[in-house]
């Protein structure tokens, strides 16, 4: 199965949260195909004030089930000390299961497509760097979703790497 993932990171040390999910998603059975570069983006969805945040795409091979790899994200999140002590809450680490090839699932747990990935420029713009061809599960070309964004939201990204390139 191949799929999408979004990572997102607004505490302590951002760049090396991201750098540990991509090293324990590798070690559990999730191969990365192609990674987008690092947007540093304000917090959004939230009513109090928070850090900016870190976030990346990865597109993804597995053969774990859609809830299978929901586990390993919650656990790889677990380990790198994320809290949820409310929605929204600022987080060592945000592992989100964007789209899984043409799979719909809507459970308690886990829904997918992500229902609020269109709306959210941190991580259509990461997203539309590996995936410009993309059609979105809307039925939308990804690049007509990006340049929809007003230009206010799309000031507050910008694409930084690590000192490896990544």
């Amino acid at each position: 199965m191949n799929g999408y993932l979004g990572l997102g990171s607004n505490l302590g040390n951002r760049l090396n949260y991201l750098m540990a999910a991509l090293d324990a998603l590798n070690n559990h059975g999730v191969k990365i195909l192609k990674s987008s570069g690092i947007y540093e983006t304000d917090a959004s969805e939230v009513e109090t004030p928070q850090p900016r945040y870190l976030n990346m795409v990865l597109n993804i091979s597995t053969k774990l089930s859609p809830l299978g790899l929901l586990d390993i994200c919650h656990a790889i999140e677990r380990s790198l000390k994320r809290k949820r002590p409310y929605k929204h809450a600022p987080r060592t680490i945000d592992i989100d299961i964007l789209m899984l090839d043409d799979i719909y699932l809507n459970t308690p747990s886990l829904i997918v497509p992500h229902p609020r990935m269109e709306s959210r420029g941190f991580v259509i713009y990461p997203l539309y760097e590996i995936a410009p061809e993309l059609i979105l599960p809307s039925g939308k070309y990804i690049s007509d979703v990006k340049e929809a964004f007003k230009d206010d939201e799309v000031l507050t990204i910008r694409k930084i790497q690590d000192e490896n390139g990544r």
